[in-house]
C-alpha cells in the first residue's frame, strides 16, 4: 500500500534527488521522482537478490527474464507482440537513444527534436556527435501541442535522419494518437528515416486516452527504446530497453549487445523484471492517486491561479504550467526563491519553453495542496 501520509521531512530523510537538491523549506516538485515508495515484488527481489549475494556483473538469465517479462507486459497493456529476444538492455532511455542514433543513422544526418521536449535530449545528440533540427510545436484551439508535420518533413527533405518521439510527450503530457502517429511515421518513411520513439512513461496514461506503440503501426521505420524506471520509480537503477523490431536492425546491430559494451546494472534487470511481471496491482494503485491528484491540480489552479494556462496532461506525472499571463521568462527560478517551491523550468525544453515551467504531482494531495498554495501567494 501507498503511504499517503509522508511528510516533505520524512521525504527527505529518505533521500532522492527530488527532496535533497535543494535546501529544507523547498518543496520538491521538478525532477520525475514519485514519492510513492516501491512495489513490493520489485523490493522484495531486490532484497532476494542481496541475500542471495549477487551482486556482481549481469549475466544472460537476466537479460532474458527482464525481456520476457517486458514483452509480456506489452502484450497484455498495448496488445504490442515483441520478441523477448529482441529486447535489448541499456543503461537508460537517453542513453539507449544516443547509441541508436549512432548506429542506425548514417553519421552526417541530423536529429529532430519537437520541442518543447525532454531537455537532456539536447545534450544527447550533441553526444552522438550530430546536428540538431529543433522544429516547435503548435498549440491549437484546445490548448493541446500538436507535431508540426509540415516543418518535420522539411526536415527529412534537408538531410535529418531520425526523429526522436517522445511519446508520450514530456513535458507537455501529450499521448499521441494513431492518426498522429501514422502521420509522423509516413513522412519518416517516405524520406528513408527512422522513428526513434521513446515510451518511458506509457504505463502512465489516464482513461480517456491510449497509448499506441509506434512500432506497432510501422516495425520497420520505428525503434523503441523504453523502461520500468519512470512508472515504478527505478531510475537510480540504471536499466532500459532497446526494443528491436526491424529485421535489418538486428542483423546490423544485435551483436553489439556483449557485456562490455552494454553498462546495465544486475539490480535493474531484476527490478525491471518484477516491475513488469509482477508490478501492475502496486502500478494501479498509483495511476489512482495520480488521477486523483491531477483532478485536484486542475481544481486547485482553477480557484487559485484562474489566469495560469493549464491542460491536465493525458499521460505522466508532470505538468506543464503556462506563466506567460504572469509576464513571467524564467518562473521556476522566481518561484524557489519566492515560494521555496522547486519545479523545472521551461526554457531548457526548447523552443515553445520559455515562460513556463513543469510541476511534477506524484506526491501527496497535502503537499500538491500547499505547493500550488505558495505559488499562488507568490504571484500576489
Amino acid at each position: 500500500m501507498v503511504n499517503l501520509d509522508l511528510t516533505a521531512a520524512q521525504l527527505r530523510k529518505r533521500g532522492s534527488l527530488k527532496w535533497t537538491q535543494h535546501p529544507a523549506d523547498v518543496l520538491g516538485a521538478w525532477v520525475a521522482e514519485m514519492d510513492y515508495g516501491l512495489a513490493s515484488p520489485v523490493a522484495e527481489a531486490l532484497h532476494d537478490a542481496i541475500d542471495r549475494g549477487d551482486t556482481g556483473y549481469f549475466y544472460p538469465a537476466l537479460v532474458r527474464s527482464a525481456g520476457e517479462a517486458a514483452s509480456s507486459f506489452w502484450a497484455d497493456n498495448f496488445t504490442w507482440s515483441v520478441d523477448p529476444d529482441r529486447v535489448m538492455p541499456v543503461p537508460d532511455v537517453v542513453e539507449g537513444i544516443r547509441r541508436v542514433i549512432e548506429q542506425l543513422t548514417e553519421p552526417e544526418t541530423a536529429v529532430i527534436l519537437h520541442t518543447p521536449v525532454y531537455y537532456p535530449f539536447f545534450s544527447m545528440v550533441e553526444r552522438a556527435h550530430r546536428n540538431l533540427v529543433e522544429v516547435p510545436s503548435a498549440v491549437d484551439e484546445e490548448g493541446r501541442h500538436r507535431l508540426d508535420l509540415e516543418r518535420i518533413d522539411a526536415a527529412f527533405a534537408g538531410g535529418a535522419g531520425c526523429l526522436v518521439l517522445c511519446n508520450p510527450w514530456n513535458p507537455t503530457g501529450r499521448s499521441f494518437t494513431a492518426p498522429e502517429l501514422a502521420d509522423v511515421i509516413d513522412i519518416a518513411s517516405s524520406h528513408g528515416g527512422r522513428v526513434i520513439s521513446d515510451e518511458i512513461h506509457a504505463p502512465l496514461t489516464y482513461p480517456g486516452s491510449v497509448h499506441i506503440p509506434a512500432a506497432s503501426m510501422d516495425p520497420e521505420t520505428v525503434i523503441t527504446v523504453t523502461s520500468a524506471s519512470k512508472a515504478w520509480n527505478l531510475p537510480g537503477l540504471k536499466c532500459g530497453q532497446v526494443v528491436l523490431t526491424n529485421e535489418a536492425d538486428c542483423k546490423t546491430w544485435i551483436d553489439y549487445f556483449s557485456p562490455e559494451k552494454v553498462g546495465v546494472s544486475t539490480f535493474g534487470l531484476i527490478a525491471n523484471a518484477a516491475a513488469y511481471a509482477q508490478g501492475h496491482p502496486w502500478l494501479e494503485e498509483v495511476m489512482a492517486i495520480l488521477e486523483s491528484n491531477r483532478q485536484l491540480l486542475g481544481e486547485l489552479i482553477q480557484t487559485r491561479l484562474p489566469e495560469m494556462v493549464f491542460r491536465p496532461p493525458e499521460a505522466t506525472y508532470l505538468a506543464w504550467l503556462d506563466f506567460t499571463p504572469f509576464a513571467m521568462t524564467e518562473p521556476a527560478s522566481f518561484l524557489l526563491n519566492r515560494a521555496r517551491v522547486a519545479l523545472t523550468d521551461g526554457a531548457p525544453f526548447g523552443v515553445g519553453g520559455k515562460g513556463h515551467a513543469r510541476l511534477n504531482f506524484a506526491t501527496t494531495p497535502s503537499i500538491l495542496e500547499e505547493i500550488v498554495h505558495r505559488i499562488a501567494t507568490a504571484l500576489r
